[in-house]
């Protein structure tokens, strides 16, 4: 295996990852510590859109109602956060135990397919961020009582059993699983948090933010359709195959807009929570993409997955400015 990929080699932009791209760094940051940089990279921070997003909705939805504490929300936050953390390093782990990840298929999480860390070393990292959450989470279900408690269990053990003990992505419902854990559980996590108060409002609103995090997945698993059968796993990507697979990419991104419309129509989200609808020439940009990806085109498919990740940030982040919006215009 080659070793000179990463290893802290740096240009005047940053941080070379595998010859493919470059990882921005500010001057600050080329300064650091090589090991930090490289435990840095390895918890892939620029994912940690679709868990920040979902707790943000959350956490406005109670705002709306009157009722925000920013410690609380913080807390939220950090939490959230170093959940998905953990995910990504146990992500990271499992995929190399099981033989998913090779020098092809890692250019984004490479530390363990280059020796860059060790496997353990990996594991336990992710294991002591699941620690951190969960002792964060005591606090706040001390606050809030036991429905919490069951909630923040849920979510460690299914980011945990992501790719490693359970392994459900490799049983071909880790996109089902991905909807739950990222879209219902984190908004109504957010928002019980903030008032206490069970409501079944925000898990319907979480629905749209529900379906693009599971095209992110959903577009990892398309583009990995190859490495993952020589892998032997199974993936929903696999069973569909390419061209059905570009079917229920379509379908999520369209059960997003559609459940959006809905939302507004029955009044659980203000007229300004369309604001993501001025999205959809970018909506119909990505479904090309899927489609010329589902014919073969290996540069979409390459790339599909962080075309749906912004998708999922803008429509999130425009979803909540929405609702903020609202509450200025009611507040004047």
């Amino acid at each position: 295996m080659k070793k000179d990929f990463f290893c802290c080699t740096e240009t005047g932009q940053g941080l070379i990852l595998n010859n493919l791209f470059v990882i921005p760094m500010t001057n600050k940051f080329k300064g650091g510590n090589p090991v930090l940089k490289i435990w840095f990279i390895a918890l892939r921070p620029w994912s940690f859109t679709a868990s920040v997003i979902p707790i943000c909705l959350g956490a406005v939805l109670a705002w709306q109602e009157g009722i925000f504490y920013p410690g609380l929300f913080l807390l939220t936050l950090i939490g959230g956060m170093a959940m998905h953390a953990g995910t990504n390093l146990i992500n990271t782990y499992g995929d190399f135990m099981s033989g998913v990840d090779t020098e092809e298929s890692a250019s984004t999480c490479p530390q363990l397919v280059q020796e860059i860390l060790k496997p353990k070393d990996m594991q336990r990292m992710g294991i002591i961020f699941f620690i951190f959450t969960f002792c964060l989470g005591l606090y706040l279900v001390k606050l809030r009582g036991p429905l919490l408690f069951f909630i923040g269990i849920l979510g460690i053990i299914g980011g945990y059993g992501y790719t490693d003990g359970i392994a459900y992505k490799y049983k071909g419902i880790g996109v089902f699983c991905v909807f739950l854990l990222m879209g219902p559980m984190m908004v109504w996590g957010a928002y019980f948090v903030q008032t206490g108060v069970h409501s079944w409002m925000p898990v319907l609103v979480s629905l749209p933010l529900s379906f693009l995090v599971s095209a992110i997945m959903h577009a990892n698993d398309f583009r990995d359709i190859e490495h993952d059968r020589q892998a032997e796993i199974k993936t929903l990507a696999m069973w569909l195959g390419s061209k059905k697979s570009y079917k229920f990419y379509c379908l999520l991104n369209i059960g997003a807009v559609l459940s959006l419309i809905l939302l507004v129509f029955f009044q659980l989200l203000p007229p300004f929570a369309l604001l993501p609808l001025l999205l959809l020439p970018k909506i119909r940009f990505l479904l090309i993409k899927a489609y010329q990806a589902g014919k073969g085109d290996q540069q979409q498919l390459k790339g599909l997955e962080a075309a749906s990740a912004k998708m999922h940030f803008k429509f999130g982040s425009m979803m909540i400015v929405g609702v903020l919006l609202t509450m200025l215009l009611n507040y004047l």
